[in-house]
């Protein structure tokens, strides 16, 4: 037997839609299956969702060839989302409060500078229901006493831990830079002594990475260390550890969980708030930034 074409089937007859292409309708082939899903880029695109949520405050856009509704909380403690009806996939965004640092009795602007709030993502499917959220608040700044860790985030069985406190004074144990979903920067005579972040093998918690370590300090110069982030580790005086970009809330990428900064000795005072709803570290004395949950999906 003669080796046949490979459009033909076994009894030597052309396959119509190879005789389409041999026809040259090569445009129209490819531009009706395209347009069906069958081939190209939209192949593989989920479906919309056909989930009726509340709670939050909403809004809709359109990420490349998605349309989302996102839901965003930034309330401290408790929240709820609500599926009304319908189910799918949600994806969520946990931030958790960032640390605050204590007022250093020894004064001299060496307090450290707060670690960011726990950063993470995931994606769960849910189902009519109420979800309840936990929004965690900025540790406390500027006090006479230990450093305050930030509130943890939590929702759909998951928790972004709360940023470590800064450094504020010696001895240690109040020179060293607090654990938390990011590590507060140590005060400037501790060498080796920056909190620990979440992430794999961390002593603190070993887990999927929500941060990076804070800075140790350093004693000449009198730097103190600067908080770690979600992006990065702290490093001395201003080189805090970078936050990290998310673009559930709107569609455009938006900066969360970075590190405060420290204050330099003897008069470089950098204490500043960590800005509301990014999880963002206390600088210096300075109080965290409280965290943020989003919760979006595709309609």
């Amino acid at each position: 037997m003669g080796a046949r074409s490979s459009n033909t089937d076994r009894n030597g007859h052309r396959s119509q839609s190879q005789n389409r292409l041999l026809d040259g309708h090569v445009a129209n082939f490819f531009n009706s299956n395209l347009n069906a899903g069958a081939i190209g880029p939209n192949a593989d695109l989920l479906p919309g969702t056909d989930i009726n949520a509340s709670g939050g405050t909403t809004a809709t856009y359109t990420d490349g060839l998605y349309s989302y509704k996102s839901h965003t909380f930034t309330a401290n403690g408790g929240n709820t989302f609500v599926v009304n009806s319908g189910s799918g996939d949600i994806e969520y965004l946990l931030v958790a409060g960032g640390g605050g640092t204590g007022s250093g009795p020894m004064g001299g602007n060496r307090e450290a500078g707060s670690g960011a709030g726990g950063m993470l993502t995931g994606t769960t499917p849910v189902s009519p229901g109420s979800y309840p959220l936990s929004l965690g608040a900025g540790g406390t700044g500027g006090q006479a006493a230990s450093p305050t860790q930030g509130g943890n985030s939590t929702g759909f069985s998951a928790t972004a831990y709360g940023g470590g406190g800064g450094g504020y004074n010696d001895p240690a144990p109040e020179a060293y830079g607090r654990n938390g979903g990011s590590g507060g920067g140590a005060w400037y005579t501790q060498s080796t002594g920056g909190g620990k972040g979440v992430y794999p093998g961390s002593p603190y918690v070993s887990a999927p990475r929500q941060g990076y370590d804070g800075s140790p300090g350093n004693g000449s110069p009198d730097y103190g260390g600067a908080g770690g982030g979600a992006g990065g580790a702290g490093g001395f005086g201003t080189n805090i550890g970078p936050g990290a970009v998310n673009d559930y809330r709107t569609g455009s990428n938006i900066t969360y969980a970075a590190g405060g900064a420290a204050n330099d000795f003897p008069s470089t005072d950098r204490t500043a708030n960590g800005a509301v709803n990014t999880g963002n570290g206390g600088s210096g004395r300075g109080t965290g930034g409280p965290g943020i949950i989003v919760v979006r999906y595709t309609t």
